[in-house]
């Protein structure tokens, strides 16, 4: 019976040592450094890229969402310049016009839409009356600023409100090369 009994204090005794070593590792610190964050000065930001089709998507529901409630009809399509489909109210009834833009990125991250063709039926209306004809009617959100006399779109990329305190600012718009390039700026000042 001794035998037995040495054994099973033996056991009981190695159990006991193999829990209290145990619990001792848990319980001292490891000497693994927490690696230190970097601070950034004001915001952080992230590269996209994307392609004219990508951004269609994008402009199409942006404008089925947005701009669903305003009574000014118009369309934007990319494809390797930026054109405009709508439609102006004139007198009773509405006319089809069709205008394209030359997109130029600038070094500020806002992008200027210069005004290259326009097609209204078979009228010669100037480009400036269906700008400031669309920019009356409030067609375009704030961001979006229309001079109609230079005959240019101003789309000030960093005026854009987004819900979550992010920005956006382009970095290249070269639509023939399908080479379309965004900042997605987050300050965590402007968060909510």
């Amino acid at each position: 019976m001794r035998k037995w009994k040495v054994a099973f204090f033996l056991l009981f005794f190695t159990v006991i040592a193999a829990i209290g070593f145990i619990l001792i590792m848990l319980f001292i610190p490891s000497n693994a450094e927490k690696p230190a964050m970097t601070e950034t000065e004001g915001e952080t930001a992230f590269h996209v890229t994307a392609t004219k089709a990508e951004l269609n998507k994008f402009v199409s529901y942006y404008l089925q969402k947005e701009a669903g409630s305003v009574p000014f009809d118009y369309d934007v399509y990319i494809g390797n310049e930026v054109e405009l489909y709508g439609s102006i109210p004139v007198f009773a009834t509405d006319i089809d016009y069709h205008m394209t833009f030359e997109p130029e990125a600038q070094a500020d991250g806002n992008i200027i839409l210069r005004q290259s063709g326009l097609r209204v039926g078979l009228l010669d209306v100037p480009a400036s009356y269906v700008l400031k004809t669309a920019e009356k009617a409030g067609a375009f959100p704030d961001w979006v600023r229309v001079v109609p006399n230079e005959e240019l779109i101003y789309v000030s990329l960093g005026d854009m409100e987004l819900d979550n305190g992010m920005g956006v600012k382009v970095e290249e718009f070269n639509l023939e090369k399908d080479d379309i390039k965004f900042a997605v700026l987050f300050n965590e000042e402007a968060a909510p």
